[in-house]
């Protein structure tokens, strides 16, 4: 019989040929994870409690990428049947990798490309060109992602043959934590490149002005990991140090991530602010003009793999004395006035001084003069500083049929510049809207909408008053149709359920930071001439249009600024979050009470204040609509389309305002619109 010291032994040995078999059987990337990663984080935690929470609670999960066309592990974001080469830009909204995306799109197909960025740096619009269209469907090869996370690097950076990584981690307040961020996207980008086994990565270094990064030391660990995925030799990598690079597109709020621009602006804007005078640095740049920026990248994806970390620069170095007397020059030549301000110059740092490996290696050289970069980058911001950012936010089903649908864009869409929002609970074939939107949120269909107001009454905060919403339906109206148990009529309740879900969509993407003013509308709504011009309006909080209000406010197409929008469709909360409030309002009405009373009344008690413009719009129904409500009457100049209108009022008053008879010719052009 076995002794105790042999049969501990005997164990042990087995243990460990075992626990070995199964080591070496497993994926690299999973022994990867045991050797270096884990050890990495824990020992960087225990050096940066700021990022203690971050990476132990995956408080960035919300931005997981679930709104994004997603077809497996292998092809990520592309359709497996989208041919080589692929491309992933991460940070493709923001300034750099909005240009490099248009320029990618020159020579390869736009399902080739797709872009990841959170937005909380870039924005939609850098990808728009100035006439409204877009190098790429925002709805197919944009994902909204945080790449802070870990498992959503490893998720989405997946199925192409390259990345450029160009995001980054943008923070007001704290700047240390901003870095270590940016830091923890690009190991977190390089590791899934390594896993996901993507032959090219393409990353920069540098390219804002801001110096605050050098006093901020990350642990020797975390440069040690990203050190060893660099020279892992399992993908290639090029490396572009850039420095100061400017143009369309760039931030121009900020000093500190922009000079050119924000001299520009300041300029610009000096008629108003004449008497102020700002303080900023006298140091010397490398400035170089994002398409030139972009030529390097592209370089060293084609000619600069494995060659080390190359310059992008052009070797000339401009002080910011010398800067604002050029800006100064060329709006005089160009504009006939000299755009500039009063400044205050203290001393700071320069750049560093450029090597030309960049020139040597890559034969790139800058092709734009700086006095030409200037000029464009003027341009760009007189166009754009004063021009407001408009979402137009369809909710529900999508009726009104192709002309309702084209009308939108030609007499909304296109003379705003305006980006479109679907908010929708159903989805049966793809439309002119899902082609033309930037943005489709996919709510799930509900018989009893009720589901979504119980949810709302949970989130209120005051668990007595959980559920009493229930009491507004032994009220007599129209209001709570489509609730279970409910005898109101019609399905409104549908709409205050939409209202609540969008303010999530709206917090969840950080859009009131993107846009200023805000539309709501339907898509059955036919537009009949060009919408009323509503952005110099300041006297209100809402904008309606006139008529159809049935005693009072309409829900059918509202207009508020960013700053009003949430307030003004805080409606479900409300009237979930205070029922006995609003239960004792509500009683004491002694007329019909339907979803534009009890709008009114909310309005009225947050004390908002409406002003209506005329109406261009009216709404229609399609023969292949459904219609809970009304059926729509024929009309002879809309007969002949498949059409009827649903309320005549609102036709006969877009009538007025486009001064338009007989609506034939202007349905004939809509039709033929492209």
């Amino acid at each position: 019989m076995m002794n105790k010291p042999r049969l501990c032994l005997l164990l042990l040995v087995t243990c460990i040929v075992v626990g070995t078999l199964f080591y070496i059987k497993q994926p690299t990337y999973y022994r990867h994870i045991l050797r270096h990663y884990r050890k990495i984080v824990i020992s960087h935690l225990q050096l940066n409690t700021h990022l203690e929470t971050f990476l132990s609670t995956d408080q960035y999960v919300l931005h997981d990428g679930s709104d994004c066309i997603y077809y497996d592990n292998k092809n990520g974001l592309f359709h497996p049947k989208t041919k080589h080469p692929r491309f992933i830009v991460t940070g493709g909204a923001g300034f750099i990798g909005s240009h490099l995306v248009k320029r990618l799109t020159q020579q390869y197909h736009p399902t080739q490309i797709k872009v990841l960025d959170n937005l909380s740096h870039g924005r939609l619009h850098n990808l728009q060109y100035d006439d409204g269209t877009w190098p790429i469907s925002t709805i197919r090869d944009f994902c909204f992602v945080d790449l802070r996370n870990i498992h959503v690097a490893l998720k989405y950076v997946t199925g192409a043959d390259t990345v450029f990584h160009l995001a980054k981690v943008s923070s007001t307040s704290n700047h240390s934590s901003a870095f270590y961020e940016t830091a923890l996207v690009k190991i977190n980008v390089m590791y899934a490149v390594k896993v996901n086994t993507i032959a090219n990565l393409v990353l920069t270094e540098g390219g804002w002005s801001t110096k605050s990064n050098s006093s901020v030391p990350l642990s020797e660990q975390m440069k040690q990991y990203e050190n060893d995925l660099v020279h892992s030799h399992e993908f290639n990598i090029g490396v572009v140090r850039l420095e100061s690079v400017y143009g369309p597109n760039c931030d121009f709020t900020d000093l500190n991530e922009q000079i050119v621009g924000w001299l520009i602006a300041k300029g610009l804007s000096a008629d108003k602010d004449s008497l102020t005078r700002w303080s900023v640095r006298e140091e010397y740049r490398d400035l170089i003009y994002v398409d030139d920026a972009v030529d390097g990248l592209m370089l060293v994806y084609e000619e600069g793999m494995n060659k080390g970390v190359l310059d992008v620069r052009s070797g000339k170095r401009t002080s910011t004395k010398e800067l604002v007397q050029m800006i100064g020059n060329v709006s005089e030549e160009k504009l006939g006035r000299r755009v500039t301000g009063r400044y205050e110059f203290t001393s700071g740092e320069s750049d560093e001084e450029s090597h030309d490996d960049g020139k040597s290696i890559l034969r790139w050289r800058p092709k734009v003069k700086l006095e030409d970069g200037i000029w464009r980058t003027m341009r760009w911001i007189d166009k754009n500083h004063r021009k407001p950012k408009v979402l137009v936010i369809t909710l529900g089903q999508l009726r009104g049929g192709p002309l309702a649908w084209k009308s939108l864009h030609k007499f909304l869409l296109r003379p705003y510049n305006a980006h479109l929002a679907l908010h929708i609970s159903n989805f049966t074939s793809r439309t002119y809207l899902h082609d033309i939107a930037q943005y489709i949120w996919m709510e799930e269909e509900h018989k009893d909408w009720g589901v979504v107001l119980q949810l709302v009454s949970e989130t209120c905060g005051n668990a007595e008053i959980v559920g009493k919403w229930r009491n507004y339906c032994n009220i007599p109206g129209l209001f709570m149709g489509g609730i279970a148990n409910c005898k109101h009529r019609s399905h409104t309740s549908v709409s205050f359920a939409f209202r609540w879900m969008l303010q999530q969509k709206i917090n969840k993407l950080q859009l009131l930071d993107k846009y200023d003013w805000f539309i709501l509308t339907r898509a059955d709504e036919l537009h009949l001439c060009e919408h009323f011009d509503f952005t110099s309006t300041t006297d209100s909080n809402i904008l309606l249009p006139t008529g159809e209000h049935y005693n009072g406010w309409s829900d059918r197409h509202l207009i508020a600024r960013s700053s009003m929008f949430m307030k003004v469709i805080n409606i479900t909360n409300e009237l979930v979050c205070r029922p006995d409030y609003w239960l004792n309002k509500l009683e004491e009405i002694d007329y019909e009470l339907n979803i534009e009373v009890v709008q009114k009344l909310i309005w009225d008690d947050m004390g908002l204040t409406v002003t209506e413009h005329p109406r261009s719009i009216f709404i229609v129904r399609n023969s292949g609509d459904p219609a809970s409500w009304s059926r729509g009457r024929s009309h002879p100049e809309l007969s002949r389309f498949d059409l009827k209108v649903k309320y005549p009022r609102e036709l006969k008053s877009s009538k007025i305002y486009c001064k338009i008879r007989n609506i034939t010719s202007v349905m004939e052009s809509i039709r033929e619109y492209n």
